[in-house]
């Protein structure tokens, strides 16, 4: 009988080996990392998306009933009391457009083609994925100055206040500040700014700035940042977006 030969393999793994993990390791971290930033990318572009679509909507109720049309922002980025934007006939006070846009009854006494005016097309979601990754902040906040924290090479995102229109001489120069702000810091209260019905134009300018965020909600440093401008008598909602520099050029550029 030919004996059986039994062979003990010794500890420890063998130089291919622990290169071939590595490799394995090092793939799959760059691919971790490549998603991550894809995804915050497609965050803040997907916000700014459904913020101008709901300033849109507001636009065009206005226009359609030759009214002027009252936009209300309230609430903070969080579950309770969240984040909203509606609209809705300028002859209603903010409080019932927030009452009729929450479903809880007005206190003043509405008809129903004034109730049937009030939509409120922008809402913060706790569990949306796009509010996951992307959400709205202040000029002066903590978030948008993250965002602009440079990189361990010492890179970072452009100053958006550095350059064309927002430079010196620029069409928007000084309106990065948060007097003119569409969802204020403390936004308990409602805030109001109106269409014209008559030539369908925004009387008012504002900004809303926008920072790519962990989930947690946390600006991320170098990422991808957003801004909408809307210019007082004007019908135009200009986007300007930075892809950031952690994952692009952190450069600014109208869209």
């Amino acid at each position: 009988m030919t004996p059986r030969l039994l062979f003990k393999r010794s500890g420890g793994y063998s130089v291919l080996e622990v290169m071939l993990v590595m490799g394995i390791v090092g793939i799959l971290s760059v691919t971790g990392v490549s998603q991550f930033q894809s995804r915050n990318a497609g965050a803040v572009r997907a916000l700014m998306d459904e913020v101008e679509g709901a300033l849109g909507n507001a636009h065009r109720a206005a226009a359609a009933t030759g009214r002027d049309t009252a936009m209300v922002t309230w609430g903070l980025w969080a579950s309770t009391n969240p984040l909203a934007l509606a609209h809705g006939d300028a002859t209603i006070v903010d409080a019932d457009i927030q009452k009729v846009a929450n479903g809880t009854a007005p206190t003043a006494t509405l008809t129903p083609a004034q109730v049937s005016t009030v939509a409120a097309p922008f809402r913060y979601l706790k569990a949306d994925r796009v509010h996951l990754g992307a959400r709205i902040v202040t000029a002066s906040s903590t978030e948008w100055a993250n965002a602009m924290k440079a990189m361990p090479s010492g890179s970072k995102n452009v100053d958006l206040t550095t350059v064309q229109p927002f430079a010196t001489a620029g069409v928007m120069n000084g309106l990065v500040v948060d007097a003119n702000l569409l969802f204020p810091e403390d936004n308990a209260a409602a805030h109001r700014v109106l269409i014209s019905g008559s030539n369908k134009r925004f009387l008012s300018t504002f900004i809303i700035p926008m920072v790519a965020t962990t989930d947690a909600g946390r600006a991320i440093p170098g990422g991808p940042m957003g801004m909408l401008v809307v210019m007082a008598n004007g019908g135009t909602i200009f986007k300007f977006y930075n892809p950031g520099i952690r994952s692009g050029d952190g450069k600014w550029r109208r869209i």
